[in-house]
């Protein structure tokens, strides 16, 4: 092939470089038509950087660091006993019946006492016939016809007879059962006429006026909570309803296996609507401190730090803050923010302390 003509090569270098200058002057319309954005001018990054780096703000907020718990546990009544017959003997009386409430000092069951009867009675002879023996040799010592050792053997025989007189009386009391507090029972082991043996179960009795709940709760909770704080529970066992109640008591440690401690709650219960053993789901509302919330976008992180840019007098300011916890897309924060001021959530990566800033678009409503 011969190599081309210099004149040829001339005329072609002209008219690709007139081709190049018309496409530099028609660069915008020509990336538009192919879909390209054109760049921006290198002259004017400066100018614009100049009226602020363009950024996205949102206001500080303000809310309360409340925590809510809701855990579950069994509930007990206020108190509660096994009864046992004190005495072995033939039941002839029995008032006790499953759900039957007594006040203080019922008779709840009766034993056969007649050899108890018939022990006090032996044991009231024998302390009036020492009181008087006592009395004529009392007498007797005084006018000097009785010696001071057979005064002494009278005494004590008429202490003896007092001592012997009380364990009757008591013998005859233990032959009846008696409600130790006003309470309910529950299904009594034994029915009329049956025998029953000393220390015998005869039935469980409640006082179910209040009823104890006891949970876990994590140590982290424990400043916020003291006794009388309101709760409320709901149990299975009486569906569609909700009941009052407080914090009774809170153990004096926390179990290091779990890092728990046990809470104790009482529900009252006037209408006697609930149950012992019934499972209850027990939600305390614990109140926390006010701190400042802002968008999560707003908090940024940098070589172990915490910190948001906010906009003051038209400039960028890092204000380096505490996590406090996350509320519904916001953070609550410990730092120096007040509420109404603008943080900024878009553009912080080319941000600086002092670095003036556009704000294109408020959160907060403003633009």
């Amino acid at each position: 092939m011969e190599p081309m003509a210099t004149w040829k090569q001339l005329i072609l270098a002209a008219v690709l470089v007139g081709l190049g200058w018309l496409g530099w002057q028609e660069r915008t319309t020509l990336m538009t038509a192919v879909g390209i954005a054109p760049a921006e001018d290198a002259a004017a990054t400066p100018r614009r950087l100049a009226d602020g780096v363009p950024v996205i703000v949102a206001p500080v907020e303000e809310a309360a660091d409340n925590l809510v718990l809701e855990i579950v546990g069994s509930g007990r009544a206020q108190r509660t006993v096994v009864l046992r017959s004190r005495g072995a003997g033939e039941i002839v009386e029995m008032a006790l019946a499953a759900n039957r409430a007594f006040a203080a000092g019922d008779v709840l069951m009766q034993l056969e006492e007649r050899d108890e009867r018939l022990a006090v009675s032996l044991a009231e002879t024998r302390l009036a016939d020492a009181e008087r023996t006592r009395t004529r040799i009392t007498q007797l010592s005084q006018s000097g016809t009785a010696a001071t050792s057979r005064l002494d053997e009278v005494v004590l025989a008429a202490e003896i007879a007092e001592l012997e007189l009380a364990r009757a009386r008591e013998a005859l009391q233990d032959r009846t059962l008696r409600a130790p507090f006003a309470g309910v029972s529950g299904l009594p082991a034994v029915e009329r006429g049956a025998y029953v043996a000393e220390s015998d179960e005869i039935a469980r009795y409640d006082d179910r006026s209040v009823i104890l709940v006891e949970v876990d709760i994590p140590e982290i909770a424990l400043p916020r909570i003291r006794p009388g704080l309101a709760v409320t529970a709901t149990t299975p066992s009486v569906p569609g309803q909700r009941f009052e109640g407080t914090v009774e008591a809170i153990d004096s440690r926390v179990d290091a296996s779990n890092r728990t401690a046990r809470l104790r709650v009482a529900i009252p219960n006037p209408d006697d609507t609930l149950r012992p053993g019934a499972s209850f789901a027990v939600r305390l509302a614990l109140p926390g401190e006010t701190y400042p919330t802002v968008p999560e976008l707003a908090v940024q992180f940098s070589r172990g730090t915490v910190h948001v840019w906010r906009v003051s007098e038209g400039a960028a300011e890092q204000v380096e803050v505490e996590m406090v916890a996350r509320r519904d897309g916001r953070v609550l924060v410990s730092g120096p923010l007040a509420p109404g001021q603008r943080v900024i959530v878009e553009g912080t990566q080319r941000l600086r302390p002092g670095r003036a800033v556009s704000v294109q678009q408020d959160a907060g409503g403003e633009s």
